[in-house]
């Protein structure tokens, strides 16, 4: 009632508790219960699924995207996409902070694991790949009507955000506009024109 009905909290990210799926829709409805009570627009839930719904606790666990991307196979991604967004949205929440399109050029940054590697080309063939696994149609899955129809993928994070200059995560990037153009900024087009 405080955060979505007083202070209009419209969004939500992630969840710090290890809930199933039926106890992820449970607070769906609460909170969208809570949100019409307010007479406020409904409130949208994403979680990161990255690799796999491993916010959700009887999720399928896929690879990392590092290691998707070692084996070069584009179906690979697809597959791993599709069944985070099932997963998801199998927890009524149809909102995937997946996939990430930075490239891995420095080996220090923390989330080197996240990305599919560091060659423009391939992160955005993987990329793209899992996207349309993300945002597949696939309500033949859910005979029991559980699923939202369709899944909205979020790529991950912004341009630059890869390559921080010290290494730590959320920190400063300092890239020519070359390399920015040239490399960062390819993975985004592939992803998200193709």
């Amino acid at each position: 009632d405080e955060y979505i009905g007083e202070r209009g909290v419209g969004s939500v990210l992630n969840n710090h508790y290890l809930w199933k799926a039926a106890d992820y829709r449970r607070e769906v409805i609460r909170m969208q219960q809570t949100a019409l009570k307010y007479n406020r627009p409904p409130v949208i839930w994403g979680l990161d699924s990255v690799h796999g719904a491993n916010y959700v606790l009887d999720a399928v666990v896929t690879p990392q995207p590092i290691n998707l991307a070692s084996s070069f196979n584009k179906s690979l991604a697809f597959e791993a996409g599709m069944l985070a967004s099932r997963d998801t949205r199998r927890a009524g929440i149809p909102w995937l902070f997946s996939p990430l399109l930075g490239l891995s050029w420095n080996p220090f940054w923390s989330r080197v694991y996240e990305t599919f590697g560091e060659d423009p080309l391939l992160v955005g063939d993987m990329a793209a790949s899992m996207i349309k696994g993300i945002q597949l149609s696939n309500n033949d899955l859910d005979s029991e009507g559980l699923l939202p129809s369709l899944a909205a993928a979020s790529a991950k994070h912004f341009l630059g955000y890869s390559n921080p200059h010290n290494g730590h995560d959320r920190a400063p990037s300092s890239i020519p506009m070359r390399h920015l153009y040239q490399h960062f900024m390819l993975p985004w087009r592939k992803a998200l024109l193709e």
